[in-house]
């Protein structure tokens, strides 16, 4: 595998933590393109600033990518993003994904702990408890992913749980218990290394 594709939020864009994953990926991959649509922000839905659907609408995919990198989830959370809205967007991604590259492998990595005030709250909490506006948890969007991966037939890169953040240790992880430092993409990458290569035929 050379080429890859990168459709994520600012966590995939490399405003964080030392420039974020993109090159510790393209390393310990040896790739020798990788295409980063990644929009600080942005979600999955139109219902999120330039989404990732938005994204496709504006631009060409790759068609010598081998691999689809997807991490969104996290800021349709945020935004607040209905839940069915969501499911479709997935089905939406994915479909014009494959359309344009049949051959290329997709995985969907799962958000990561986050401790923010969702948009229209008043109060700040843990994602994957804290409703936003809408009434959703971090949860429902990481159980709808779950549902989407077995529907639909493609891996998820369950990073909530392999990279070991969360709330006892946010601090040394997270720059602002939102995006990830160099510690925590140092983890970050480690996992998705060793995920990518264990689901990805090349």
């Amino acid at each position: 595998m050379k080429t890859i594709a990168i459709y994520g939020d600012s966590i995939s864009t490399g405003t964080h933590g030392e420039g974020g994953y993109e090159a510790m990926l393209k390393s310990s991959l040896s790739l020798e393109r990788v295409y980063n649509f990644a929009v600080g922000s942005s979600g999955l839905t139109r219902k999120t600033p330039v989404g990732m659907l938005e994204v496709l609408d504006k631009n060409p995919v790759p068609k010598d990518a081998e691999l689809f990198l997807i991490w969104h989830g996290s800021n349709d959370w945020y935004w607040g993003s209905g839940m069915e809205e969501f499911s479709h967007g997935v089905k939406e991604a994915v479909d014009r994904l494959r359309a344009a590259a049949p051959t290329a492998e997709l995985v969907w990595v799962t958000p990561i702990y986050r401790f923010e005030c969702p948009d229209g709250m008043a109060q700040a909490g843990e994602a994957y408890e804290l409703p936003n506006k809408n009434g959703y948890t971090m949860l429902d969007y990481y159980e709808e992913l779950e549902h989407s991966s077995k529907r639909l037939g493609f891996p998820l890169i369950d990073m909530r749980r392999l990279c070991g953040i969360h709330r006892d240790n946010a601090n040394l992880y997270l720059e602002d218990r939102v995006h990830p430092n160099r510690a925590g993409y140092q983890r970050i990458g480690a996992v998705l290394d060793r995920e990518i290569q264990r689901f990805c035929i090349y």
